[in-house]
């Protein structure tokens, strides 16, 4: 879940069901590539697949995950805040 094309898929995903091309041109990644990482999210039981037609279409059955990838979010934000606020004035 870790890797940055992971969570960019999640974080479309969050808006509903998606196919994978749409999803692919959004983050910048081949369709292959963006199939690849969300084979893996599925059988991690985050995601749902289905086909339609010659389409596949994915969606996020399992919202803990997001919820991690938010908490971990407002701490790397919360950090950025505190070395922002500790840097010497211009």
């Amino acid at each position: 879940m870790a890797h940055p094309s992971r969570i960019a898929l999640l974080e479309l995903l969050n808006d509903g069901e998606t196919g994978v091309q749409e999803l692919a041109d959004a983050v910048g990644l081949t369709h292959q590539i963006a199939s690849r990482h969300l084979a893996i999210l599925h059988q991690a039981g985050m995601l749902s697949r289905r086909r339609l037609g010659a389409m596949t279409l994915y969606a996020v059955t399992d919202w803990s995950a997001w919820w991690v990838i938010e908490q971990i979010a407002r701490w790397v934000e919360s950090c950025q805040d505190e070395q922002g606020a500790s840097a010497p004035a211009e």
